[in-house]
């Protein structure tokens, strides 16, 4: 890695991340992902490996990589310098890199155009919920002036002005219509469907225009040379969170319409199941589906659906798999050099991994294991 004391300007700050993943080819999370969804075959596997986070686990480890100090000024231009250097923290657990930036404020983003504020102190939770009747009552969110558009049409110009087109830009946490409804109405989005059909899908109906217009804004102020080739923005995506809360047939017949109407603008969509079984195989049968995700999670709302029951469901369409699984306490390696080897038949994998049983203290095994695996991932691709 390139040696430097510290990062004093933004210019400084791109020829370090330049210098830096010159180095590292094989950490390229935009290739990696490119490659999988298209179908090819790629040389290096894009594995992402982590430990779980827990308050008061701050035992410090020392790192292989140490990034330098950025002593920019704290204004817009010196925060961009800030953002990254930061970029570069997954090269110390030798994951993937992706020169992308974020907008928005977590998950829920979208809360904040229907004038709900967000609480920093709760995760950006949205504050408080309104009635379905409210929201029907308001005029609908204009995704030019309302929320956090703003804020982040802000960001993408200053993004846009300052740094060349390598640098990407992501989308906020656009979600799904149901997940939106949720949050922005909470329980009531559970008995109003029963209750009240016609106001139920009113309120979706106009949850899914704004999601429509939402994508489409911010396509447009981004730029189609500056969109992030990552998930959740290259491909348009539907996170199903709270479907989890819901049967399949409450899916199908009170939120499938309104995602298809989606698909309907947008084409194939990625679609995050959060791992119920129910919703993975409601969205694959009823929706265009372009990627999914399965694997091992310990606890959930409504289970897990794993990856033989994914990838017999997918049954070789063109569709990417998105693995993410909890690895089981000292079967790591084995655990995931099974899933390497359903590439030699499947291209269409990627691989994410996390050790809730493992902490800080455990990062120089977990890097170690890392390598082993990138070793087994190599004499593979070569067989």
């Amino acid at each position: 890695m390139k040696e430097t004391q510290s990062i004093r300007s933004l210019t400084e700050a791109v020829d370090y991340f330049d210098a830096v993943m010159s180095q590292h080819p094989e950490r390229n999370g935009f290739d990696a992902y490119a490659a999988a969804l298209a179908g090819k075959r790629r040389p290096y596997s894009g594995l992402v490996l982590n430990h779980l986070g827990v308050p008061g686990d701050t035992m410090e480890i020392e790192d292989d990589i140490k990034l330098p100090e950025v002593t920019t000024p704290k204004t817009p231009v010196g925060d961009l310098a800030r953002d990254i250097i930061n970029m570069l923290e997954s090269l110390k657990m030798l994951n993937p890199v992706t020169p992308s930036f974020g907008l928005g404020q977590g998950s829920e983003s979208m809360a904040c155009s229907f004038g709900i504020p967000l609480l920093p102190e709760a995760q950006f939770a949205p504050a408080f919920h309104k009635t379905i009747d409210q929201l029907l009552a308001e005029p609908p969110p204009d995704t030019e002036r309302s929320g956090l558009f703003p804020e982040m049409r802000e960001r993408i110009e200053l993004i846009k002005a300052n740094l060349p087109p390598r640098f990407k830009i992501s989308f906020p946490g656009l979600q799904g219509p149901f997940n939106i409804a949720h949050a922005i109405a909470g329980s009531e989005v559970f008995m109003t469907p029963y209750d009240d059909e016609k106001k139920w899908h009113a309120l979706m109906e106009r949850i899914t225009t704004f999601w429509i217009d939402a994508r489409q804004t911010l396509i447009r102020w981004i730029g189609e040379d500056r969109l992030s080739p990552t998930p959740y923005t290259w491909q348009p995506c539907i996170t199903e969170c709270s479907c989890n809360l819901i049967s399949a047939d409450f899916y199908k017949e009170f939120v499938l319409p309104h995602d298809q109407r989606l698909a309907s603008v947008f084409g194939p969509m990625h679609i995050h199941p959060c791992s119920g079984p129910h919703i993975f195989y409601a969205t694959i049968e009823n929706l265009p589906v372009s990627a999914t995700e399965a694997g091992y999670i310990a606890q959930t709302a409504a289970g897990a659906i794993s990856v033989d029951d994914a990838l017999a469901a997918i049954n070789g369409r063109p569709i990417l798999l998105f693995i993410g699984q909890e690895l089981p306490e000292n079967r790591e390696y084995e655990f995931i050099c099974h899933d390497f080897d359903r590439y030699r038949t499947n291209p269409r994998l990627t691989f994410g991994y996390t050790g809730m049983h493992w902490r800080m203290k455990d990062r120089p095994r977990i890097r170690e294991m890392h390598r082993r695996l990138d070793d087994y991932w190599a004499r593979m691709v070569k067989a």
